[in-house]
């Protein structure tokens, strides 16, 4: 790699669970960045070992939440701009050169969102509220902190903020079995935030999961991305349910199934 190229300037930052089967991909995609820090929360597979084929900095961290792992992961970067991926993600071509451009600028803006194709069974879901899904990325590191929440984290950046164009690639999606187990992990979290609002009750129950399904299969238009658009709709409406099983158990037995891990 050229001596002067700008992602030269650019700390990526990546966190990892047992990810062995895409942190090749995800590292590959950005091998050409100055400094790469993987912080990864599993020693049961390769993912650590394959990752420090790439970098010297990688790091085991036991996993106490998203925000907690990224905010971790970001403090140990030391380039002036910082680009935060998950290891089911990867960096297209196009996306590589709008890295570039803003790093040969030096900006002109202090955080940029990028715009994620999420990949079901290999197909990329157009629909659904599945696209363009943009995601805070990129950003200066000194003006940059996490948000403090369990599920849903976010970068908060204190300045100007733009779009690029070129798109992150979004594989967490495989196969059915591996999004219900990952979204039963979203949903304890989930309820675990919603533990100290209103009491839920049999409505919930009746009526939040269907509605859920009928945004995203119907008015959100996953229809269109065929039987792919329609099983992520169930499983969207089924995670719905989880949180609220989840929940329940929180607010009127006392039981938390976080506190068992």
């Amino acid at each position: 790699m050229n001596a002067d190229s700008p992602l030269l300037n650019l700390s990526v930052a990546i966190i990892a669970g047992a990810e062995e089967h895409n942190i090749r991909a995800c590292l590959d995609s950005v091998a050409g960045a100055g400094e790469i820090i993987v912080v990864c929360s599993h020693q049961g597979d390769a993912t650590m070992s394959i990752a420090r084929e790439f970098t010297e900095h990688v790091l085991f961290r036991p996993f106490d939440g998203y925000a907690a792992q990224k905010s971790f992961a970001l403090a140990q970067c030391t380039q002036h701009w910082v680009l935060s991926l998950d290891a089911d993600e990867r960096v297209s071509e196009a996306l590589l050169r709008d890295l570039r451009a803003v790093l040969e600028r030096d900006g002109p803006h202090d955080g940029y969102f990028i715009p994620r194709r999420n990949h079901f069974h290999g197909r990329w879901l157009r629909h659904g509220g599945w696209y363009p899904d943009h995601q805070l990325r990129l950003f200066r590191r000194e003006k940059t902190r996490l948000t403090d929440r369990l599920v849903h984290e976010g970068f908060e950046v204190a300045g100007s903020r733009e779009y690029l164009r070129g798109h992150l690639l979004h594989y967490t999606l495989p196969h059915v079995r591996h999004m219900l187990r990952k979204n039963l992990d979203y949903s304890m979290y989930e309820a675990r935030e919603k533990r100290n609002r209103r009491r839920i009750g049999i409505l919930d129950f009746l009526l939040r999961p269907p509605i859920e399904f009928t945004k995203k299969y119907v008015f959100k238009r996953g229809f269109l991305d065929g039987w792919e658009g329609f099983v992520v709709a169930v499983i969207h409406a089924a995670n719905k349910m989880q949180m609220l099983l989840q929940l329940w158990e929180i607010q009127y037995r006392n039981v938390d199934a976080g506190d068992e891990q």
